[in-house]
């Protein structure tokens, strides 16, 4: 769904800027910011806008695109009253580097803060900083000569972490905001989502005495053990096969009950954009590899080891038969344990393991990476100080997760975390690629030891005193609190898992629009999944593939990818 909302919004925002961005050359005149001139003699003016930490000696004013965010669950606390110009963010910014925000305009994420986006580009009031939502869009500002170049500002001003953070992506990150080669954006991050990961019911296993799976065969053999013997209780016949997707059956890196892993078999990652043999951009779901991959779905369903109804599941439907003991299987990611931790609600017993698999011949499992870049922060072209942005970013993506060390601050952190409430008016993150497992082995001497002081950011000291938690009630022979029991697992144990497997990434190549897809995009993604849904179920054989592939490049396949390639060559 989220992905969905992405897409819709990077759409909207393309037509939208299409017809506005003719009309606001002239935007900087129209800013209401108040500035002032700047002696960059003054020594202490000089350190603060070329350091990332030097707090500036005059109060500096910025006006931001903000993501809205509600305080209501901070009535009755120490935090009442807090807004998006107060609160723990903004004063954290104001104490240490002495700027304040002052808002433009503010909506909910998704569609809502495109269309604000569009509205403040199309009105010339663009502000100072806000995150765009795509590369498109950048590349449409950059062209109309509307927002700043970064370049020095990142070079002077990114602390060395936030600079090793987007080298640990070599490359891929950065590359997305540069143009003629300057820095024209500070990339939101989208960490590795690992590979597919395999979710079964250990204590059914125990009870067959079956191995744990590598091969497809391996997968097969335990999900027929599962049907056949009924190790669930569920009477015969009632036991439901692998729960997968029917929105997305396979194509969204980090998806939920998708079948990549089992596509990346035969080589296929339909919904990618991959290079072919030219090194030209291909859209993978018409490749031939996938006609394999579709007939050995649609083999596993003619076997029932795929729910017969996934068709017709809903989100909750899929839910409730892993946590009711209907199902014993399904494919997500490392935090897969999240989705089945009420389990443990309706049956305290229930042992849910995760398993990357099924894996090729060699033990290796190819995963296609994600969009590394899912957003961009901008800064407005005429800013007195766009260093501002990225000082600000070294502060709360670097500073205030691993140096920050007074105890009254990280407690304001952990108060609005607990409440689950943002307000930081920099909406984007940034952390390593690797972030889900780069630190576990440090957790697991941790855990061991009790000694925590090798955990560098303040968000790993917190989520280590919860596992340690979960650990010492497992012990003291007490029932788990699925809450914890989901957190370790995904956290150690399956990061752990994914950390040391062997793994293979194909890195797509395109991730943006293109003129052609606003209009025929849905069409083509209609049929596409109307092409998995008919030929797995048995409605088609695999044939078809060849059909759906001939019609998909003349409904317009053709001419996308062509644009595609186009916008490849231009950046």
């Amino acid at each position: 769904m989220k992905s969905t909302v992405k897409k819709s919004a990077s759409i909207l925002l393309t037509a939208l800027l299409s017809a506005s961005l003719a009309g606001c050359q002239n935007s900087n005149s129209n800013n209401t910011t108040k500035e002032s001139a700047v002696n960059l003699n003054d020594p202490a003016w000089k350190k603060a806008m070329t350091t990332p930490y030097e707090a500036y000696p005059e109060t500096v004013n910025y006006t931001v695109g903000a993501t809205a965010t509600s305080y209501t669950a901070l009535e009755g606390t120490a935090y009442e009253g807090d807004n998006s110009t107060n609160n723990v963010w903004t004063r954290y910014f104001k104490n240490k580097l002495n700027v304040q925000n002052e808002v433009a305009f503010e909506a909910n994420d998704g569609t809502d803060y495109v269309q604000k986006v569009s509205m403040a580009i199309a009105g010339g009031t663009i502000p100072d900083i806000m995150v765009v939502s795509d590369q498109t869009t950048l590349q449409q500002l950059y062209e109309n000569d509307l927002i700043a170049d970064l370049t020095d500002a990142y070079t002077n001003c990114a602390s060395d972490r936030i600079k090793e953070i987007y080298d640990s992506y070599d490359g891929r990150v950065l590359e997305t905001a540069r143009f003629d080669d300057k820095i024209m954006a500070l990339p939101t991050t989208e960490i590795s989502h690992g590979p597919g990961v395999l979710w079964l019911r250990k204590d059914w296993m125990d009870k067959l005495g079956l191995s744990e799976p590598k091969t497809i065969d391996d997968v097969e053999n335990i999900i027929t053990q599962f049907l056949e013997k009924d190790p669930g209780g569920n009477g015969a016949g009632k036991t439901v096969g692998l729960v997968v997707d029917n929105e997305n059956v396979a194509g969204i890196s980090g998806g939920q009950y998708e079948l990549n892993n089992i596509f990346a078999l035969y080589g296929a990652f339909p919904k990618q954009w991959i290079k072919d043999g030219s090194g030209k951009a291909a859209y993978g779901s018409v490749q031939p590899e996938m006609k394999p991959a579709l007939a050995k779905l649609a083999d596993l369903y003619n076997k029932k080891l795929i729910d017969q109804q996934f068709a017709v599941r809903t989100s909750d439907d899929r839910k409730a038969l892993l946590t009711s003991g209907k199902s014993g299987s399904f494919m997500d990611n490392w935090w897969g344990s999240w989705t089945v931790a009420d389990t443990l609600k309706l049956n305290p017993d229930a042992k849910w393991v995760s398993y990357v698999a099924p894996q090729s011949e060699d033990g290796s499992v190819t995963m296609f990476t994600g969009n590394p870049a899912s957003s961009y922060l901008v800064v407005r072209k005429g800013f007195e100080h766009p260093e501002v942005a990225v000082k600000m970013a070294s502060l709360q993506f670097d500073y205030q997760r691993y140096l920050e060390k007074d105890a009254t601050i990280l407690k304001e952190f952990e108060d609005y975390s607990s409440n689950n409430i943002g307000g930081s008016p920099l909406a984007m993150n940034i952390d390593y690629y690797d972030a889900f497992y780069r630190n576990v082995g440090v957790y697991e001497d941790a855990l061991k030891t009790g000694d925590s002081s090798k955990l560098l950011s303040n968000s790993d000291k917190n989520s280590y005193r919860s596992y340690k938690k979960y650990l010492d009630s497992v012990k003291n022979g007490e029932k788990p609190d699925p809450t914890a029991w989901a957190g370790y697992t995904s956290s150690i144990t399956t990061a752990n898992l994914v950390k040391n497997s062997k793994v293979k990434e194909i890195n797509p190549i395109f991730f943006g629009t293109t003129p052609s897809m606003a209009l025929k995009w849905p069409t083509l993604t209609k049929m596409e999944l109307e092409m998995y849904l008919k030929i797995i179920t048995g409605e088609q054989t695999p044939d078809a593939f060849d059909s759906f592939v001939s019609s998909w490049k003349k409904t317009g396949g053709d001419t996308i990818t062509k644009e595609v390639n186009e916008a490849l060559t231009s950046k």
